[in-house]
């Protein structure tokens, strides 16, 4: 490697050879007549003085990786206007480490995290001498001992010895941690919400062991909370004394409500807006309110949610909702009011909801046209994880829903209904994308006439069967119409890739149907698709062709938004 250096007309090229593995970019870019690049006072003599010291200062970084009797052998000519200043490196032979002897006193010594922070000392016996990796040892012990709270904790020893006779070193690390400092009481000033709540989301209790990922997590509970602006959370280290360390906390609260409006397209909904009103904290307890109203060309909603988040340990969420809602697709018509309540929790790693509501549906799909009520209990599982929430390279999405109502309990019809779905991405190569998405769905209903459209399978439209229209596919009625199924199998396949800047290309087969036995044949679709990574997120734009007897039409899709 050369480096080159001009000056009016003067050009200098530095020529470094024989340097350790991997270090001889990290040689040259310490070298003054390299760093005077740029310089336009470099005269003849000036280089010659730069061309000197670089002898030195290479003599003086090569120990620093071991090489203590390392000779440099350095020229210097001039061809023309052209400077050639050259280094050849005789690196002998290198010193290495006879002994490691790290020693840790004080509380510190009982640690876990200082015992394996020993296991896996980066500095080993045999190994060559690296004074870069002996100082990083040395600021990850301190790192350590103040991330666990050895405030008071300090290197009462740390030396290297070094025979040049033998080239061996000797390493000498002591550490007195001194005690280890336990959370104060944990005091946040007065706000919008209580201070029970505040308890509610602080993982730190008075009198533990400090640690600063709960300090982190502290920060993060109160900053996701929805509740406030502003968040700081401060060690004050040097306010510690007795072994307790105090927090300062401080907190500016969000305006009390929220405002939002969107607009949009998709060829399932064709245009659609939104509105949105939120409270954000109706009371002291954290409650809040929200109302909303969404319109688009195959359905309008009104909805209304009253949350209680934080409700115990074990539950996060509490809540009642209500939704009236109208819906009118080339398969269904139907004008559905419900109001109900839900719970929300982690458990196992997924997030679950669990809900009851009330149902008062009135629908016409084919030949049935009815108004039914039920009482609806549902459970619910999902689990999402991506590299990349926008744009994910790696990633997926699992969830699990059992629902059902009874005709003893309020209901006019009794039913069960389980429904999968999934969605994984896997990259290939730097710029392709392998996807697969898959649904399955089964009902077992006394009466399907009484079956709630919005209950129903349907399939068809930009998240199902490209290719066909939107809810377009599922078991006919007598009358030739889209009666909808009792059974859903969806699945997609998908290959994209990108070529140009933001811009790529996708070639994918889509197949299933919603039926009302597994015997009933499936539908198949196959299309290509252009994606375009825009400032807003991903947008598809797809066209595919049904490749069934029946299928005489070609669908065009457009989706905005994330993957997962």
């Amino acid at each position: 490697m050369a480096g080159l250096v001009q000056a009016e007309d003067l050009i200098i090229s530095v020529q470094l050879d024989g340097a350790p593995e991997g270090k001889k970019d990290t040689l040259l870019s310490g070298l003054s007549i390299v760093k005077h690049q740029k310089n336009q006072l470099l005269s003849s003599k000036r280089i010659h003085r730069l061309h000197e010291q670089a002898v030195d200062e290479l003599s003086e970084m090569l120990p620093v990786y071991g090489y203590y009797k390392a000779k440099v052998t350095s020229k210097l000519e001039k061809k023309d206007n052209i400077w050639l200043a050259s280094y050849q490196l005789n690196l002998a032979e290198p010193v290495t480490i006879q002994a490691v002897n790290v020693t840790i006193e004080g509380e510190g010594l009982h640690d876990e995290s200082f015992q394996r922070l020993l296991e896996n000392f980066p500095l080993k016996e045999g190994e060559v001498l690296n004074h870069e990796q002996y100082e990083s040892a040395k600021k990850n012990l301190r790192r350590l001992a103040a991330e666990r709270g050895y405030f008071d904790g300090e290197l009462t020893e740390h030396r290297v010895e070094v025979s040049l006779a033998n080239n061996k070193a000797t390493i000498y690390l002591v550490y007195q941690s001194g005690v280890r400092y336990v959370f104060s009481k944990t005091v946040f000033p007065k706000t919008v919400i209580n201070n029970e709540l505040l308890l509610k989301l602080s993982p730190i209790k008075q009198g533990a062991p400090y640690l600063a990922s709960k300090v982190l997590a502290l920060r993060s509970n109160l900053n996701n909370s929805g509740y406030f602006n502003s968040v700081s959370v401060t060690t004050l280290i040097d306010e510690r004394q007795n072994g307790v360390v105090p927090l300062a906390i401080s907190l500016e609260p969000e305006t009390q409500y929220r405002y939002s409006a969107g607009l949009g397209f998709g060829t399932d909904s064709g245009a659609r807006a939104s509105l949105g009103w939120e409270n954000r904290y109706v009371n002291n307890r954290g409650h809040r309110f929200s109302a909303g109203t969404k319109f688009s060309q195959i359905g309008n909603s009104l909805s209304a949610d009253y949350q209680m988040p934080f409700w115990s340990p074990k539950i996060s969420d509490v809540g009642f909702n209500a939704e009236f809602k109208n819906k009118d697709t080339d398969s269904s018509e139907s004008r559905s009011f419900a109001v109900g309540s839900y719970y929300k929790t982690d458990r196992w790693g997924w997030n679950e909801t669990g809900s009851i509501k009330f149902l008062n549906e009135n629908f016409d799909v084919s030949e049935d046209d009815n108004t039914s009520t039920l009482v609806i209990p549902s459970i619910a599982w999902s689990k999402t994880w991506a590299d990349n929430s926008i744009y994910t390279r790696q990633g997926g999405r699992l969830s699990l829903s059992l629902s059902g109502a009874s005709e003893a309990v309020l209901s006019d019809t009794t039913f069960a209904q389980m429904v999968l779905r999934g969605k994984y991405i896997q990259s290939i190569g730097e710029k392709g994308r392998f996807i697969t998405r898959g649904a399955l769905g089964a009902t077992d209903v006394s009466d399907f006439t009484k079956l709630p459209s919005s209950l129903r399978f349907f399939a068809g439209g930009d998240s199902s069967i490209r290719g066909f229209d939107f809810e377009s596919l599922g078991s006919e009625g007598d009358d030739g119409e889209v009666t909808g199924g009792r059974y859903l199998l969806v699945g997609s396949v998908e290959y994209e890739r990108m070529l140009v800047g933001n811009w790529g290309v996708a070639v994918f087969s889509d197949f299933g149907n919603a039926v009302n036995s597994l015997h009933d044949p499936l539908e198949y679709s196959a299309g290509l698709g252009i994606r375009w990574k825009s400032p807003i997120g991903l947008i598809r734009f797809d066209i595919a062709k049904g490749l069934s007897d029946s299928a005489d039409s070609i669908g065009f899709h457009v989706v905005i938004g994330p993957d997962l």
